[in-house]
This record gives C-alpha cells, sequence and structure tokens, in this order.
C-alpha cells in the first residue's frame, strides 16, 4: 500500500512540474513620459514532446494583453504582449499569473516602473504584433541637437556630433545645413560632444527624454595666444638633457631601455592601424589604476574614461590579461588578469564606475605594481596606465621612487592617461610617465578616447627584433 501510494504522489508531482520556459519574468519600464512605449514581450518555449495549451491570463485591470497563440506544439515558442495603462500617473508594481495546461502552478510575471508622465493617447489596447517593442525595454526617442557659433549665433553645419552614455558611444553624425542633428536614442543621461575644423570642441551633458529631448552646443573659435604647450615641452627636454650627464654609470642604465624607440621605430609605422597580430605584438599584462574622485564628475570626465576603457577592450586578444583597480578615498581591486576574451565581463564592471570622494592615488600606484608582478608576463608588455583628471592628494609619498625602481628591474611601464588635463597638470604627468618609461596619453575628446589607449598598448607591445 505504502509503494502504491509513493508512486501516486510521484505521478501527481511530474504532472505538477511544468515544461513551459519563459525567457524572463519581470521587466523594469523605468521612467515613462508621454508617447513612450508602454509594452513588453514575453517568449514563453515548450521543452516537453506534448502539445500544451495557453489556459487563462490572471492580471490586474490596468493591464492588458494579447496573445500570438493558444497552442503551443513541442520545441515552439508562443509571446505575450503586455501593455500597462500610462493614464494613471506615478509608481506601479503589476503581477501577473500565466496557467498552461501542462501544470496546476501559474508562471507568475511582474511589471513595474513609474509613470512620470500621463500618456496623451486614450487608446489602452495592446499594440499589434506588427509593432516590435523597444530593445532591451529601453525605449528610443528623437533628439535634436543644434551646433552654433558662440558669437554670431550661427548654425554651424557639417560640425560632427558623438552620443556617449555610460562610457558608449551610441553614435556619431554630422549636422545638416541647419546645423542640426536630429535622431532617434535610447532615453539615459548622455554626454554629447560636438567637434568642428577652426573651433573648440564643446559639449552637453544631461539625461535625455520625451520631455527633455533638445540641446544646443556652442563652439568657440581658439585664441591666437596658444604657444604654452611648446614652451613647457622645450623645458622639459631641456632638463632632460641638463640631467644626462651627470653620472654617466645611472645614464646607461636609462638609455637602455630607451623610451622613444618604439615611437621611432618604422615597421611599426608600416602596420595598418588595426593591425594587433601576435606576430607583432607580445602579449601584454595590463593593469588600469582607475581615479574614480569626486573631481571626476561632471564635464564628460567620466564617460571618456569608460570610453577609452570600453574601445581598449573590444581590440584585446585572448592572450592579453587585465587588472582593473578603482581608487578614490580607498582603493578597490574590480578586476584581476581577466584574459581580454571576457570583454562583456571587463566591459560591465567598467561600467559600474562612479565618482566620489578624495584622491588616493599614491596607494593605488602601490596596488597595481603588486597585480602587475603577481602576473607578469615573461618577454611580454607589462603596462600599467594610470587614468586621472588630476594630482595626487592623498597617500603614498614616494610613488616616484616605486616608479622608477619598477622600470629599472623589471622593465614594468608606468604610462599615465589625463583626462581632460590643464596645461600645468600636462606637465606633471609627463614627467611621472617618462620616469616609468611610458608616455603620457592625453584625452580631451572621443575621437582620443577612440584610439589613444589602443596606440599606447601598440607602441610598448610591439615585437623589437
Amino acid at each position: 500500500m505504502r509503494q502504491i501510494f509513493f508512486i501516486f504522489i510521484l505521478f501527481t508531482s511530474s504532472f505538477l512540474i511544468g515544461q513551459m520556459e519563459v525567457d524572463k519574468t519581470k521587466h523594469n519600464f523605468g521612467d515613462l513620459y508621454d508617447n513612450a512605449p508602454t509594452y513588453v514581450d514575453f517568449t514563453f518555449t515548450n521543452t516537453s514532446d506534448k502539445v500544451v495549451f495557453l489556459l487563462t491570463v490572471d492580471k490586474p485591470q490596468e493591464v492588458y494583453y494579447l496573445y500570438s497563440k493558444k497552442i503551443i506544439q513541442p520545441d515552439s515558442t508562443m509571446t505575450l504582449r503586455f501593455k500597462v495603462n500610462d493614464n494613471i500617473k506615478g509608481r506601479f508594481n503589476y503581477y501577473i499569473e500565466v496557467y498552461f495546461s501542462d501544470s496546476n502552478n501559474p508562471i507568475t510575471l511582474n511589471l513595474y516602473g513609474n509613470i512620470k508622465q500621463k500618456g496623451s493617447n486614450a487608446l489602452t489596447q495592446c499594440p499589434d504584433f506588427n509593432k516590435a517593442p523597444p530593445k532591451n525595454g529601453i525605449p528610443e526617442f528623437e533628439v535634436t541637437v543644434k551646433v552654433l557659433d558662440s558669437i554670431t549665433r550661427e548654425p554651424i553645419k557639417k560640425s560632427k556630433v558623438y552620443f556617449v552614455n555610460n562610457g558608449e558611444l551610441i553614435g556619431e553624425f554630422y549636422t545638416n545645413s541647419d546645423g542640426i542633428v536630429h535622431e532617434k536614442i535610447p532615453l539615459g543621461y548622455y554626454y554629447i560632444t560636438a567637434q568642428k575644423n577652426g573651433y573648440l570642441s564643446n559639449y552637453h551633458e544631461g539625461y535625455l527624454n520625451f520631455q527633455n529631448n533638445y540641446a544646443e552646443i556652442e563652439l568657440q573659435q581658439p585664441k591666437k595666444d596658444v604657444p604654452n604647450p611648446i614652451e613647457e615641452e622645450v623645458e622639459l627636454e631641456t632638463q632632460v638633457e641638463i640631467n644626462e650627464p651627470v653620472d654617466t654609470t645611472d645614464n646607461q642604465i636609462v638609455e637602455e631601455p630607451t623610451i622613444n624607440e618604439p615611437k621611432d621605430t618604422t615597421e611599426l609605422h608600416d602596420l595598418p592601424p588595426d593591425n594587433f597580430d601576435q606576430s607583432h605584438f607580445v602579449p601584454n599584462n595590463i593593469v588600469f589604476i582607475v581615479d574614480v574622485s569626486s573631481s571626476m564628475n561632471g564635464m564628460g570626465k567620466l564617460d571618456l574614461l569608460k570610453l577609452s576603457m570600453i574601445e581598449l577592450t573590444k581590440v584585446l586578444r585572448p592572450q592579453d590579461r587585465v587588472s582593473l583597480i578603482a581608487y578614490s578615498g580607498s582603493v578597490r581591486i574590480l578586476l584581476e588578469d581577466v584574459s581580454g576574451m571576457e570583454k562583456d565581463e571587463i566591459t560591465a564592471q567598467v561600467k559600474t564606475l562612479e565618482a566620489k570622494g578624495y584622491t588616493a592615488g599614491g596607494d593605488a600606484i602601490k596596488e597595481g605594481y603588486r597585480l602587475a608582478e603577481k602576473h607578469y608576463i615573461k618577454g611580454g608588455n607589462n603596462l600599467i596606465f594610470m587614468v586621472t583628471d588630476g594630482a595626487f592628494n592623498k597617500g603614498e609619498k614616494n610613488f616616484r621612487k616605486i616608479i622608477a625602481k619598477n622600470y629599472k628591474n623589471q622593465n614594468i611601464i608606468f604610462s599615465v592617461v589625463g583626462i581632460k588635463t590643464t596645461d600645468f597638470l600636462t606637465t606633471e604627468m609627463r614627467s611621472i610617465s617618462e620616469i616609468g618609461g611610458g608616455e603620457y596619453v592625453r584625452i580631451i575628446s572621443v575621437d582620443d578616447a577612440k584610439n589613444k589607449l589602443f596606440n599606447e598598448v601598440k607602441r610598448t607591445s610591439f615585437r623589437k627584433e
């Protein structure tokens, strides 16, 4: 009798376990404004070898739905489309229960979001399947950007406009004869920068949505009086020349890994710009030390930082390794020795960077060298990128000695990446890079962010034979 009862329980349990699988169980609409898409699709798959029927959908009154079919054959799919009523302002959190013939238990779905502006369309029915829902659930809308001369207020045609969202380049466009770019983009917080030959680049930063969908960017013509950076470079070169003869023994040690040697290698210059073949470039052990102090907020600094790292990640090879350290009030290891093949993992961590706190750059340098030594590639390119917008103001004070020692003893190269830095800080950062056998990489535009890190990695990893 006990055996029969056990068999009965086993049979009924297997009947209760459904064979319908859904691609997701929840959807966040986020903030909804007038004309924003208020519907989403859920795809169900019949993983059994039997026909399954859609029985019923138990939903709140403010949710409408359509189904693509009611009978789901084995190894086939069906779609349920849900729309929320956007005529009621405020937050919503709806639960929906979907019943299929393969199980007594429903599949529960969750829709939530915040209606910031009531929809102007009185129709509440769910749109038919001829209209596709927004990609990734993020609605798109039309935005207009106008580029003007700051003095004449005349439109500037054929100026290049970049849209950057959380470090990702969403698009690059040229203004028309009216100085306007009119494009469809996803909702979000954007760093929009415009540039044109003969003008200084400028930007707009802020949240763009259905209510706030217009921006103006004024471009200035540069002042004629700009010889200072050249004078600074001459001064630096003179200092190096004066210091060279002081100690001939030290001189030989410094000259052995000559800083400018890779730059002058004609074979490197002869290669196509996108060539990163292992026959020409050794494996890389790259450690990023990234400044996320509060000074990185605003002016698009954080977006340029993220964009430059994401663009480099796109071209990394499986043999290249990446570590990521973020520093502000404290030092945090976000990635350690990750293969360049893991592009999604690297990009996801870069996107989490937020700016707050003060700067602890010296302490971060010590941690960076610890990781560089721990994952040192013999015969490879061991490179530290310090990415910052300013000078260090807290932590280890002897970082110059640390940089010089590691370059001399282990040939770990140290390059500084300056994000929208001033001319004064440029001088300081260039001198620090020279101590570490690296280059000072200044990033002030989207074009810089797209290629300058890659160029420095190629320069330092080029096979010298």
